[in-house]
Formats: structure tokens, sequence, C-alpha cells
């Protein structure tokens, strides 16, 4: 994505949001967790690192569901936390004081296009190599809407220009079922993964999309040549609702044709492929179909685009 696309979309975040905070928009279907989101104002002053970071999401779990602040305040730590830095992308983790000397993590051991770090239950992995996974933060290329809909559980914490970032939940873990003492250490750090705190910089948190500016709706498309996403647009509250519109009037039939795509276009947790010479246009849904767009629906897709 050129910075200009990304950037025009990231306001004064803070400002917003200490206006803004008592009407925080629903920001879309969770695949696991369709429930209306609480907003919570905290008057509490929290306790963060001395580098001075700043709250951007807080109390998450595994369901999941994200309680927002509405004052952002940095203060210098008393005290040493159990903190993991998610690379250099300004965000980290604090973890409960409870899992000191419970848990490690490790970063994938490559730079590719899926990068990771996966924290696991110390007492599991000394009997599975791989076993005893609590969570995994992953980052991706690309960017991906915050209601996009993945297969595994988990949900979007932000996105930079380049790089979507997750939390994903196992959805299948190994545990020792002959050690029931390591087993039910396991259970407890699982369960107390809502009192996490993600915390940001000012700097990661005023240039991300993120939960606190997200808007439900918007609309993402990827310009593909050659197989390969050369453009990335995040469209703003009009374009989004004129594909919206196109794309929700479609009648999609399920077909075996294919054709040659040159847009991905990805809008409520749905994604769809389209020719921008032709029309069609393909839903990847659960069951997937292909509809042919009347050339004024074309045109008004492009027309939106810029294109």
């Amino acid at each position: 994505m050129k910075p200009t696309k990304f950037s025009e979309h990231i306001g004064n975040i803070d400002d917003r949001l200490i206006q803004q905070a008592g009407a925080m928009p629903d920001f879309g279907r969770q695949r696991r967790n369709r429930s209306i989101r609480r907003i919570v104002s905290i008057a509490a002053v929290i306790a963060l690192m001395a580098c001075s970071f700043v709250i951007g999401a807080l109390a998450i779990n595994k369901e999941p569901e994200t309680i927002y602040v509405d004052v952002y305040i940095e203060v210098e730590v008393e005290k040493e936390q159990e903190i993991i830095k998610v690379g250099d992308s300004g965000i980290s983790l604090i973890l409960p004081d409870s899992w000191k000397d419970k848990y490690g993590y490790e970063y994938s051991d490559s730079q590719s296009s899926y990068d990771y770090i996966d924290v696991y239950h110390l007492a599991t992995r000394e009997s599975f190599e791989y076993g005893g996974v609590l969570f995994q933060i992953a980052w991706v290329e690309g960017l991906y809407p915050l209601d996009y809909s993945y297969p595994e559980p988990g949900f979007t914490i932000a996105l930079t220009q380049t790089h979507t970032y997750r939390m994903i939940y196992p959805s299948d873990v190994q545990v020792d079922i002959h050690n029931p003492e390591a087993w039910a250490e396991y259970d407890a750090l699982y369960a107390d993964i809502n009192n996490i705190e993600i915390v940001m910089t000012a700097e990661t948190l005023a240039n991300t999309m993120n939960k606190s500016n997200w808007v439900q709706g918007t609309v993402i498309v990827d310009f593909i040549e050659n197989d390969m996403t050369v453009e990335t647009v995040v469209c703003d509250e009009a374009q989004s609702q004129i594909i919206r519109e196109v794309i929700g009037s479609q009648t999609y039939r399920q077909t075996k044709e294919s054709f040659r795509y040159d847009l991905w276009i990805m809008v409520d947790s749905e994604q769809y492929r389209m020719s921008s010479a032709t029309g069609m246009i393909e839903s990847s849904d659960e069951y997937p179909g292909n509809a042919v767009l009347s050339a004024e629906d074309l045109n008004r897709i492009m027309d939106a685009l810029g294109g």
C-alpha cells in the first residue's frame, strides 16, 4: 500500500477516543463470538512500562472480547513485569504476574510472509516438543479487515502499512494427561489469557488501524498483477458503501466457470475475486458462486476505486 493511501485513514486517535469513547462502533462479526462488544471506561491509572508505552487495547480473552479505555495514560512502572515484545512493531504484551516461570516463548526462525511468536506452557513443553501452546501472535504480509473471517479462532490486533497482526488461539493443544498438575497449570494459564494487556507505543497506536479507529464495513481491495498484489486500497466510507451495495445486490450462482481476476475485494468478513475487464465476480464464501456485473455496476466499482 502507498503510505498516503493508508495514512489518510489514520487520524488523531487519542483525541478521537477521548471524544467518542461513549459511541464506539461495533467492529464486525467474530467467527466464534457474535455477541455485541462492550465499551468500558476505566478511571484508574494503569501502570505501564518505563519506556512509555501507551494502552491501545486492554483485557482480551479467548472468546475474544476487547475492552477499550477512554483515556491514555503514560506512567513509569515500579516493578519488573512479564513482557513480550512483538518484534519491532511497537506492540507488546504484559502478562499476569502469576505467569512468571510458567511460560516460554519463541519466534519463528524464518523471515517470511508469515512470522509469529508462540507462547507456551513450560511444563507441558517438557513432555511434548510442540505442545503446550497457549496462543500465538502472528503477522502476515498484506492488509486484512479487522472483521475478516479466519479458519482458526482469534482476532486482529492492528494493521500497519504492510502487515496484519493477529492473536491466535490453539484449536488442538497437546497436554500430558498423565501429569494432572501440569495439565491443571496449563488450564489455569489458558483461562487467564483474558488478563493479558496488549499495549502499543504512541507512535504505533497513531499509525495503525486497530479496534479503536476501525470503522465497521470498511472495504479493502488488492490490485493483482501476475498473481501478485501490486497495490492495496483501504476504502473510505463513501467508497466502501458503493462497493458493498454493488456486491450485495448480485445473485451468485454456483458454477465451475473459472476466470482471471485482478481485484481481490474483502468486505463484511467475506472475500470476492473480480475481473475489472469482464465484470465477472466470484464469492469465496462457504458456498462459492459467480455473477457478472452489469456495465453500470462495474463502472460504479471502478469509479469508486479511481480506475
